[in-house]
């Protein structure tokens, strides 16, 4: 009777002892799960200061110089000859359409976590997408880069049943990216002239009923690490660049609504690969 006294009071104090350590785990859990909310809670917050304070600086920039050039073309008896006054309107052409793409992202990005499927009505050849969003981008004109198009043989014929716009806006927005961030940062320029020209591919495949947009470059590349955060909103690694953080969370959602994807290829090497994939 001693014995099964002894036994079961063992029994009791490992099950107290078990419970205790159980318990103690799952607080230490949410502990740590507390502190990751917390810090999820203050990233979000830092950058969407960071996005509000570069918005500003974005906007203000361009309104500045209409502003300068408004009151150049307004002051009384001013006279510029043709090739002042050409430039003075390109300025102003130039700096209204900033404003204005600035003001199109942020009513994008309102719809970016709207997963609602997008119509795909368009019937479209895949070197038409290609083409227009190239326009678009306008990577082709970059002096800073050699752009080409590459694409395969079986792709030329090929025609998909999409939306144009959306399909369009995504892979110029890749394009854009791209542009840009082989570009030499404003605030390097000085410190880091240019000594050769870099380098951008739009490369054009077919595989498994699928189709295959992979837009490489030899800019300032991602790290591995980022290859999912560099999408969401509000994301911008580097800050010498100009910028919003918000295109390619844009291109994403754009291409995930007509029934495609947009991911970073992180085997590649020398730069950054971006490959948007759409159903044939």
């Amino acid at each position: 009777m001693t014995l099964l006294t002894s036994v079961l009071i063992i029994l009791a104090c490992c099950l107290f002892l078990y419970s205790r350590h159980r318990a103690a785990t799952k607080l230490a859990a949410a502990y740590k799960e507390l502190e990751r909310a917390n810090e999820r809670a203050e990233e979000s917050s830092r950058m969407k200061s960071d996005f509000i304070h570069q918005i500003s600086h974005e906007i203000r920039t361009p309104l500045n110089i209409l502003s300068g050039y408004t009151q150049l073309l307004t002051s009384p008896n001013m006279k510029y000859d043709e090739a002042t006054l050409n430039e003075i309107k390109q300025q102003i052409t130039e700096n209204t359409d900033r404003i204005t793409s600035l003001v199109n992202k942020m009513l994008e990005l309102s719809e970016a976590k709207n997963m609602t499927v997008i119509n795909r009505n368009d019937q479209v050849s895949v070197m038409q997408i290609a083409s227009e969003a190239v326009e678009v981008s306008e990577i082709a004109q970059a002096k800073h880069l050699t752009f080409n198009m590459i694409v395969t043989p079986d792709v030329a014929d090929i025609t998909l049943k999409t939306n144009l716009k959306a399909t369009v806006r995504a892979l110029s927005l890749l394009l854009d990216n791209s542009r840009k961030f082989t570009a030499p940062a404003q605030e390097r320029q000085s410190e880091k002239p240019v000594e050769r020209l870099q380098k951008a591919v739009l490369r054009i495949t077919v595989s498994s009923a699928r189709v295959f947009f992979s837009v490489e470059d030899t800019g300032i590349g991602i790290p591995h690490k980022e290859a999912e955060r560099i999408f969401e909103e509000f994301v911008q690694l580097d800050e010498y660049y100009n910028g919003t953080g918000i295109g390619l969370t844009v291109a994403r959602s754009l291409a995930r609504r007509i029934g495609g994807d947009i991911m970073l290829d992180t085997a590649y090497i020398g730069g950054s690969r971006f490959v948007m994939t759409l159903p044939i």
